[in-house]
């Protein structure tokens, strides 16, 4: 069964069921129109005056009220009808009644309620004429009715929580929900198994015969089982049988979970650390290793990008995150024959465990990029290497860190793709060297990389050797990539092997792991995949170390469709592009040569020239410093206070607007700016745009002498009264908080996160590395149970129980 149909499935019958019971609940408590049609049990006593006549032989007069508003159990007079809940009882005179006070586990004892309303002489008629039966026997039904109602309740919060816990995608979590189905099938069965009982049993009163043997008459007091009961063993019937598909999706769980643990445990098909050596990959056994994968991410929102082949995305699906999708594409995955997929985008907010182990199982890695659309990458129009990226890519690693099948992370895809734009590499080396300075103080072994657009010879080469050189020219390779992809379509068609040549020339003395981070031309259809056994063997495997096919999913560009497969739903379709890679990708022997003690050790150059095509400098921008943003912020005199909940959308402006505003007032923005081509970067350029809007802002506020309309900007700005009281104050707590600008230290985890508390923040003068590095993550592949975003979806849930528990009370 598929997972989504067990979760739904399950799902919809434990919320059926709660909902019944909410409405069982509800019944009784008041005289409204809700209430007062639901109850567990009935008792008509409008007969009772005509069978008491006949038993004393004598007209009976006060022994009914025509007051519905009567006070109960007051000898005020008997009414025509009670109805009993689980928390109060009413009674009812010409439709019309009122109710006892409401508390919980109240006991049913209408012999008791009837008698107390009586006067005292009828209420010793009643005693003296009813001596037998289980209906006057108040003790034994309060008690067994009293525990029946414990055990409901104990039900009732069983159902809810099999719903809440059965909607979170979590292995152990679908374990109690099946465990809480169970119990509350168990307590429900028992309590309405009790009160059912009960009922029968004081039926026996509506037999009951009175008067002369010669013209006897019924008692006049009837005993009906109420709907509130039909409703109990409804939503018993509904969670009993939401049972089946919720141990089913559990059980399913748990085994995949428990057979990647004794795989672990027994360390049989554990997926082997790859690591670099030399220009190579090699697994722990000291095998050569080629990447044969394909890219796995459905196409999200694209807006069309006249220097790309490929639309650039706006929005993403987190391909990890669908643990039902994973399950659906892994028998696919499998049939290709892959050992990796590349991820172009991933939510660290949300549980990957499902997918990440199912990969793992399958001897399958990952290749995960760390930019995210829009305003989660280094912009190629206007770089920067900020404490909000710097967090992301550092948040994103914190999620994947436990897993063993995580091979790489690359630091950018396409971000320089002409020559106007290679200054732009220097963000991106800063961005591998604090990425790689993170991975190695938490001792993971992810190789950090890079995917390059195939473009000009004159820049793409440079920036390859730019990415993979050491601008300190000590050998110590902390600013180098360790694997570095080109995302190449040379070969289309029936192709040749010499459409690579070119490629194989350029790259022949790259000192860096190298492979085609995408490939497969669709420019000349079909698709033949004939390149295949071409990259994959000499000589075109002495210079590459595996390709990555593109792509799985649909995807459309300007090149044209791609796209292996079609989904619909649950189903998956194959083509015959997905036919023909699999025929040849099942062909492949992966080389043995060169064995790891050939393979020599890393020799990382010295960085190329900047000239006309190639910009960039060697002097890279700074680590991030969260601190020193941070006290930036705390002590600026006019800060940024968006009237917007999404501040992105007007930061941009409100920066053009303060920056125009401090050139009319001979002031300037260049401690905001950053250029990777000159090597300047202003002391405020690493931090977040909202921390450079309140910097700017404050700026202008200062040069006009703190004039109040001077910290408005349409009232996103609001004076900081916590700053400095004189403008000399301000300059030099700015310039304490910003003591080390150009500083390179370690980053640490960003402040808040659950995986670290210190942020990124330091002092020192950069990180040297081993000018190694080594690939598949930790070797942890443990579950986290659960996230930020699970416990909002408890309080969603556990809102939407009481918002429909308030609007059964209000209904009238």
């Amino acid at each position: 069964m598929r997972g989504e149909v067990c979760i739904g499935s399950a799902s919809v019958l434990s919320l059926i069921s709660l909902v019944l019971l909410i409405f069982m609940h509800v019944g009784q408590i008041n005289t409204s129109t809700v209430p007062r049609g639901i109850s567990m049990v009935n008792v008509n006593t409008s007969g009772y005056g005509t069978g008491l006549a006949a038993a004393l032989g004598d007209p009976i007069s006060g022994l009914y009220t025509d007051n519905a508003s009567a006070p109960l159990q007051a000898m005020q007079g008997v009414r025509e009808l009670y109805k009993f809940g689980l928390y109060s009882y009413c009674g009812y005179v010409n439709g019309s009644g009122i109710c006892s006070n409401t508390s919980a586990a109240t006991r049913w004892e209408p012999f008791n309620v009837i008698t107390s309303d009586m006067l005292s002489n009828y209420s010793g008629f009643t005693t003296a004429l009813i001596t037998q039966g289980t209906f006057i026997d108040s003790n034994y039904l309060g008690d067994f009715t009293r525990g029946a109602y414990y055990l409901i309740i104990i039900g009732s919060v069983c159902t809810a929580m099999a719903l809440l816990t059965g909607l979170l995608k979590h292995t152990v979590l679908f374990f109690l929900s099946t465990v809480f189905a169970v119990l509350g099938s168990l307590t429900l069965l028992i309590g309405a198994t009790i009160w059912t009982v009960m009922i029968k049993k004081s039926e026996s009163i509506n037999d009951f015969i009175v008067g002369p043997s010669a013209s006897p008459v019924p008692l006049g007091i009837t005993v009906e089982t109420g709907n509130a009961i039909f409703l109990l063993w409804a939503a018993w019937a509904c969670l009993l049988v939401s049972i089946l598909p919720y141990m089913i999706r559990a059980i399913a769980r748990l085994a995949g979970f428990a057979t990647g643990f004794l795989t672990l445990a027994a360390g049989v098909g554990a997926l082997q650390k790859v690591s670099r050596q030399g220009r190579y990959l090699y697994t722990e056994d000291g095998n050569r290793f080629f990447i044969k994968g394909v890219a796995y991410q459905e196409q999200g929102t694209v807006v069309a990008d006249p220097n790309s082949p490929f639309s650039e995305p706006s929005t993403f699906i987190d391909p990890l995150a669908d643990s039902a999708a994973c399950s659906r594409d892994l028998p696919f995955l499998q049939q290709l024959g892959v050992n990796a997929v590349r991820i172009y985008s991933v939510d660290s907010t949300l549980n990957h465990d499902d997918c990440m182990s199912a990969l793992s199982q399958a001897g399958i890695y990952t290749i995960i990029d760390l930019a995210l659309p829009v305003n989660g990458s280094i912009d190629r129009n206007a770089p920067k290497w900020t404490t909000n990226l710097l967090d992301q890519y550092i948040k994103t690693i914190d999620a994947f860190k436990k897993y063993d099948n995580v091979l790489a992370y690359n630091v950018g895809n396409e971000v320089v793709n002409d020559t106007e734009h290679t200054g732009t590499a220097a963000f991106i080396k800063a961005a591998a060297r604090d990425t790689k300075a993170y991975l190695q103080s938490i001792s993971s072994s992810a190789l950090v990389g890079y995917a390059a657009i195939d473009g000009n010879d004159n820049w793409v080469v440079p920036l390859a050797n730019y990415l993979a050189c050491d601008p300190s020219s000590g050998g110590s390779g902390s600013a180098a990539i360790d694997i570095f992809g080109l995302n190449n379509y040379e070969y289309c068609g029936e192709g040749s092997p010499t459409a690579y040549n070119g490629k194989n020339g350029d790259f022949a003395g790259f000192p860096l792991p190298a492979y085609f981070s995408e490939f497969g031309c669709v420019r000349i259809q079909p698709r033949l995949w004939t390149d295949v056994p071409i990259i994959f063997s000499q000589p075109m495997s002495d210079i590459w170390s595996g390709a990555v096919a593109f792509s799985y999913f649909p995807a459309q560009a300007d090149d044209g469709q791609f796209g292996m497969v079609t989904i619909d739903g649950s189903t998956v379709t194959t083509s015959d592009d997905f036919d023909r890679l699999k025929a040849q990708y099942t062909n492949v022997t992966f080389p043995t040569v060169p064995s790891k003690s050939d393979a020599g050790s890393t020799a990382f150059p010295e960085c190329p020239a900047q000239n006309s095509t190639f910009l960039a400098s060697t002097t890279l921008p700074p680590t991030p410093n969260e601190a020193a943003c941070n006290c930036l912020e705390s002590i600026v005199s006019c800060q940024f206070t968006p009237k917007t909940s999404d501040p992105s959308k007007i930061v941009g402006s409100l920066l053009d607007t303060g920056c125009s505003l401090l050139g009319q007032n001979g002031g300037n923005c260049d401690d905001l700016s950053a250029d990777g081509a000159a090597g300047k970067y202003g002391r405020v350029a690493f931090c977040d745009p909202e921390t450079q809007l309140s910097f700017v802002m404050s700026e202008y506020y200062e040069l006009t002498n703190r004039a109040a309309t001077s910290c408005d900007f349409s009232g996103n700005a609001t004076v900081n009264k916590n700053a400095p009281s004189s403008v000399s104050g301000a300059n030099a707590a700015a310039s304490s908080c910003l003591s080390n600008p150009s500083a390179t230290f370690t980053p640490s985890a960003p402040s808040g996160d659950s995986n670290g508390s210190s942020g990124s923040s330091g002092n020192g003068s950069g990180n040297s590395g081993n000018g190694s590095g080594s690939g598949s993550g930790g070797n942890n592949g443990a579950a986290s149970l659960l996230g930020g975003s699970q416990s909002a979806l408890v309080g969603l849930g556990v809102a939407f129980v009481l918002s429909v528990l308030g609007s059964a009370l209000t209904l009238a």
